[in-house]
Formats: structure tokens, sequence, C-alpha cells
């Protein structure tokens, strides 16, 4: 699948356009308390790293963005029909999106469109499209700074590259002015390096571009922006262990639509949602049982089918329930939460393979690059140079800032898929309340809710989650009765996956265990970790009196160096509590 780079205000964000900038000039039917955003704007203090960004973006722009997302969800415009919406975001003329982040978008329109209409009380819809922009301003922040912080490392670079080719350039000017004519050899080359040199302006130009775009977001000077992007903040941090069904069960306990289902007299556990779903839509299904991969093409065509065919088939029974007799007005509610849930599973099942296939991307690209710096360090080398090997060497430096880049967009996606996937599952630490707060509050609010959604996710995962049975052959999926048999199977846990299971940091019910470690950092380089400890000891002078242990941990192909602490077990969750209310960043484990 060709994961690749996507505009910020591509995609959903644009066709529920959302604002780039927070104006008073909102909806008289608001009044100013009812509003986040009436102070001035703060300015920015120190280096801005991901968690200050999101609180900025979020604060200054969600009123706008909630406004327009309410007229674009209740609209009477026939032009904004909900089929035709969702037929837009999937023949999107953006040549360069992924096939799967259109059929994500697909599935949070059409849900956002259901439990809207489905709402009895229209200021509880208004509160549901409120938090659902503050997730979507919040995700386009990610990406923004993420993007951001390479454009204002990569630029710097590319700089000194075209100050060095255009002098070159240069002398080749005068030289013909001097001779009143060039060779062949220098005309050819002229012609070569001014083509080179207008493809670095471009690749300059859109990095100075996303720049321009995520001061406007946060609503900051862009020059006076300073980035803090060498720390690997936790979104990245994804271990092997959480697997779909975590965030899939833990969607139907926190999850808004399904509070909602149950205050209507119908409730929902995550077996019966996931058994639904693969009921309605057993394509999927079909193609796990007959071991077709992630990565084919079939598969990532079947995701975004079914996709395209439960957002169709929800906005179909919303529009019948809406239209119902009082007689059968329940039943058509049911039918229609029943294809709620299935969007809201197959949408996490989108999002966490975005998140794989991200990972085999980023991999991939980290092996590329490695190769084109050998390249170029044998270019640089030698002992003769000339134009023509000077030329060269320009082009696969030019093409080394492009993989370089590729791979900061897929790490950027990743992100955004991962932290999709916390919200998909329910986990938000968004409200009005929280974001009429200080900027540096909601910052604090964001670093703290991190660790805490994780572990309470984790910990109460329930031990009744059934997997679906693995056949022995697979022969008997391709049988016209195949979806039946599966379900009527009893779910055996066998010795291995219960000693497995056991070997996980989770509690029993509600109660997390305390764990022996914290993780003040994770770092792609480890030269890193010295000098951030000694800012760490700075803030908090006390943790002098721990030992650091820097160990590396590989994530889906991905070298990183986790520094931890270990506190006596008493000491653990209050000193990280402590630590996080200091602004630092802090993971039990």
């Amino acid at each position: 699948m060709k994961f690749t780079h996507i505009r910020l205000w591509s995609g959903l964000a644009a066709v529920l356009l959302i604002a780039s900038c927070q104006s008073q000039n909102v909806s008289e039917r608001y009044k100013q308390d009812g509003l986040v955003f009436v102070d001035e704007i703060e300015p920015v203090k120190g280096r801005t790293d991901v968690y200050q960004s999101m609180a900025r973006a979020v604060k200054y722009n969600v009123d706008n963005a909630s406004l327009n997302l309410n007229k674009k969800i209740f609209t009477q415009d026939p032009s904004q029909d909900p089929k035709t919406v969702i037929k837009n975001i999937m023949n999107s003329d953006i040549n360069d999106r992924s096939s799967l982040l259109e059929a994500s978008n697909v599935l949070e329109y059409a849900i956002i469109y259901g439990i809207s209409h489905l709402q009895e009380k229209r200021p509880t819809a208004e509160l549901g499209l409120y938090l659902k922009s503050s997730q979507h301003l919040a995700l386009a922040t990610i990406r923004a700074h993420h993007d951001t912080w390479f454009a204002m490392k990569k630029i710097k670079e590319i700089d000194r590259l075209l100050a060095k080719e255009n002098k070159n350039l240069e002398a080749l000017k005068q030289k013909q002015e001097r001779q009143g004519m060039l060779s062949l050899e220098d005309i050819e080359y002229k012609k070569n390096l001014e083509v080179a040199l207008l493809k670095l302006n471009e690749i300059r130009s859109a990095l100075a571009f996303r720049q321009t775009e995520y001061s406007q977001l946060i609503q900051a000077n862009p020059d006076k922006l300073e980035l803090e992007g060498r720390r690997f903040y936790e979104l990245e941090d994804f271990d092997r262990k959480y697997n779909l069904e975590i965030f899939q069960e833990s969607a139907v306990r926190h999850r808004t639509e399904f509070a909602a289902a149950k205050e209507n007299g119908k409730y929902y556990s995550y077996v019966e949602v996931r058994d639904n779903a693969i009921r309605d839509y057993p394509e999927i299904a079909r193609l796990d049982i007959n071991g077709v991969s992630l990565g084919h093409e079939l598969y990532e065509k079947e995701l975004r089918d079914r996709a395209l065919l439960i957002a169709n088939n929800l906005v179909d029974a919303v529009t019948s329930y809406q239209k119902a007799t009082p007689l059968f007005k329940d039943s058509l509610r049911r039918k229609a939460y029943d294809e709620l849930g299935a969007a809201i599973m197959a949408q996490i099942q989108i999002n966490y393979c975005l998140v794989k296939l991200a990972d085999v991307e980023y991999q991939h690209l980290g092996h590329e690059i490695a190769k084109k710096k050998k390249e170029v360090l044998a270019l640089e080398k030698r002992a003769r140079t000339g134009n023509v090997q000077n030329l060269e060497l320009l082009n696969q430096k030019i093409k080394l800032i492009e993989l370089q880049r590729r791979q900061s967009q897929v790490n950027a996606e990743r992100a955004v898929s991962l932290r999709s996937l916390y919200f998909n599952a329910g986990l938000s630490p968004f409200s009005k309340r929280n974001l009429k707060l200080s900027v540096k509050e909601i910052t604090a609010l964001l670093r703290t809710s991190f660790n805490k959604d994780l572990v309470e996710m984790l910990s109460a995962v329930s031990e009744e989650i059934k997997r679906l049975p693995k056949p022995k052959k697979n022969d008997w999926a391709k049988e016209d009765n195949w979806l039946e048999n599966l379900m009527k199977q009893p779910v055996k846990k066998t010795k291995a996956v219960v000693a497995k299971q056991a070997e996980k940091p989770v509690a029993q019910g509600k109660k997390a265990v305390a764990g022996k470690r914290l993780q003040l950092g994770a770092y792609m380089d480890k030269k890193n970790v010295a000098p951030d400890w000694e800012k760490i000891t700075d803030k908090m002078p006390e943790l002098k009196d721990y030992q650091i242990k820097v160990e590396p941990a590989e994530v889906s192909g991905v070298v990183f160096w986790r520094m931890f602490i270990e506190p006596d077990a008493k000491e653990v969750q209050p000193l990280c509590q402590k630590i996080l209310e200091n602004g630092l960043e802090c993971l039990v484990r």
C-alpha cells in the first residue's frame, strides 16, 4: 500500500471545514460563557512540544471548528446530502492520498452524522460535535508539529546546498558573459543544474509552507518558534501487546455512542458488537481466516469497500429511523445503533492497520536512506570531480532529502493514526471545562492524560475478550455456511495463550497493578539521554537520588532508547504524578 503524504487541511478536516484560525465572530446563538476562547492569545514561551501545540490549536480554534461541523451535519443543503459527502470523500482528487485514510475519514463522517441524528436532544448532539472537533484539531496538530520540526531542521541544510550550487550557476553565467558562449558540455551542465535547483527550491517551498500552516494553526509568530522534536513522545511508543481487540473492547466500554444506546434501552457488550459486525460484514474475517496478509492489495480493497458499504448503510439506517412512524421507531433505532457499532469496529481496524503499515514502510525507508547515505559519501570521497560528477552528487543529495522527508511524513501519519486509535477507543481528555484553562494547564493535562488513559485501558481489559478460533485448515472458510459455524464454535484458550495473558501487566477488574519503573523519556539517539537527564534534574533536583537506566527497545523494527528510574513500589504512582505536575513526562511500566 502507498502510505503517502497528506496535506494538513485535506481529508475529513477539509470536508468538515475545520477553521485554521479563531475568530470572535461566532454565531450569535452562542453566548460568550459557552465559548472556550474569549481572552487574548497567550504568547509562546520556550520550546514548543507536541502537547503545547495541541493545547494551543484546540483552544484557539475549537469554537469555530465545532460551529462549522455543526452546520455541515445539520445542514438542509441538498448538495450536502450525507451520501454525497461520503462519495466526495472517497473520490477525492488528491492524488497522493492513502485509500485507507479515505476509508477512515468516510467512517468518521458517517459515525458523526449517525450519532448526531440519533440523539434526541440537540444540545447533547452539539456537545458531541464540539468534542469531535477538538479531536480533529489535535490530530491535525500532531501531523503539523511533526512536519514543521522536520522542516525547520531540513531547510537549513537545503539553504546551504542552494547557496553552494547557486555560486556554481553564477560562475557559469559569468563565464558565458566573458566568452560569449559556453561549450556543449557546459550548456548541458547548466541546464541540468537549473533543473536540480528548481527541484530543491520546490522542496524548500513545500517545507516552508508547512511551517506557515503550523504557526497559523497554533496562533504563534513563526519567527519566534522553537520546537521540541528530538524526544520520542509517547504517541509513537506502541508496543506489540496493544492488540486490536484491546482498542475495540475499550471503545464499547467508553464511547459515548454506546452510552447513548444504553440510554435508549439497548446495552451492548464487546462480543455482541464484534459478532454483529462480522455477521453483517464478513469479508475481512474471511480474508483473515484464509491467510491473506495485511499488505496484500486485496486486503486493502476489501477494507476500503467495507468502509464505504458500512458508511452508506449507517446513513440509510439513520434516515429510515428519522422518517419512521412511532410504531417502528424503536426497532429502526436499534438497527441504526447496530450499524453504528459496526462502523466503530471497522474504523478502529483501519487505523490499527495504518499504524502497522506505517511501521513496515518506515523500516523500509530507513534501509533506503542508509543505502543512499553510503552512495552520497562515496561520491563525496572521489579523487576527481567535474561538472558531471558534481551534478550526480547534487541529484543524489536531493534524492536523500526526499527519502528523509518521506520517512518523516510516514512517522507523522503513524503518530496521527495511533492517537486516532486512542480517540476511537473512547479515550479523550477534551471537554469545554478543560479547554477553558490556560495553555500551560491544558498542556499539563494532555501529558498526564495519555499515561492515565493507557494504564486504565490496559488494566480494565476484560478477560472475557473472545478471539475467533483459528481453524486447522482454511478450506472450510470457503463454505457457504462458514460464518454460522464459526459463531457456534466455543472459544478455547490454550495453555500458551493463558500463559501469555498472565505475563501482561493487566489487573483484575479496574484496579491497575502498580509498576516498578518510571520511564522519563524515549529517544531515537542514545546521545540525547544525558542532556535530557540534566534538564530533568535541573527542574526536579530530588531525582538525582535515583540511578538512571538506559535500555534499547525495538518496536516494529524501529530501535530507540528508553530512560528509566526504579523507585520503591510505594513511591511509583505519587512520584510519577509529581513529575507530570512539573511539566515533565512520565510513563509507568
